[in-house]
């Protein structure tokens, strides 16, 4: 169990620290990370309108592979939704965002390790880069870049669901479904949210 516990409608759990070395003054890299179901893409959202209340330009963006609910949007499971650019490697992002002063990116966890070196890259050109994803798989081991984006951010917030089972704070991913691969890829049907003492891990021989 990582820190506090903190109740879904208050989720974050935040670390804000140094700039990474080469960071411009106004340039950070902020992630939003935890399990399926806390809110994770909300706060993207929340941060993405903000931004654009506040008359600065934002480029939102998100894995190809998430069509969940429309390859051109960032949607969150109670139907909130912005419009997104798909991209497949995250090396396309810094390149699509033009001039943005803030890059929102949403599934971060299916981008490969590339993620961080971008992300440092636009943070030290002086961009605000908001990075949501999930932190652990369905075997509640770490997901892909997103460990190694919490070491370089200048902040990082970490989000809670409510478990399925007993209504304790949950920050791990249940599958439900047979697994097929290591991706995370549906809603309801297929995950829940578990708290440590409810998860049940698939066996470790079937991660891929």
């Amino acid at each position: 169990m990582m820190g506090r516990m903190v109740s879904p409608m208050d989720p974050s759990e935040s670390k804000s620290g140094t700039p990474p070395a080469g960071a411009t003054e106004c340039g950070r890299i902020e992630l939003v990370c935890g399990c399926m179901f806390s809110g994770k893409s909300l706060q993207l959202i929340g941060r993405v309108r903000q931004a654009r209340q506040a008359g600065l330009k934002v480029a939102a963006f998100k894995h190809a592979s998430d069509d969940r609910y429309g390859q051109r949007r960032i949607v969150t499971h109670d139907g909130q939704q912005i419009e997104a650019t798909p991209v497949a490697s995250a090396g396309r992002i810094a390149t699509l965002a033009g001039d943005a002063d803030i890059i929102a990116i949403d599934e971060g966890q299916f981008f490969d390790g590339s993620l961080v070196d971008v992300c440092r890259q636009m943070a030290r050109a002086g961009r605000i880069v908001i990075v949501a994803g999930l932190d652990r798989d369905s075997w509640g081991l770490p997901f892909g870049p997103i460990p190694a984006l919490a070491e370089v951010a200048d902040q990082v917030t970490r989000t809670r669901a409510v478990c399925a089972r007993c209504g304790q704070p949950a920050e791990y991913t249940q599958r439900l479904v047979p697994v097929a691969d290591r991706a995370m890829i549906g809603g309801p049907e297929s995950y829940e949210p578990r708290c440590s003492r409810c998860f049940q891990p698939p066996p470790a021989d079937m991660r891929r």
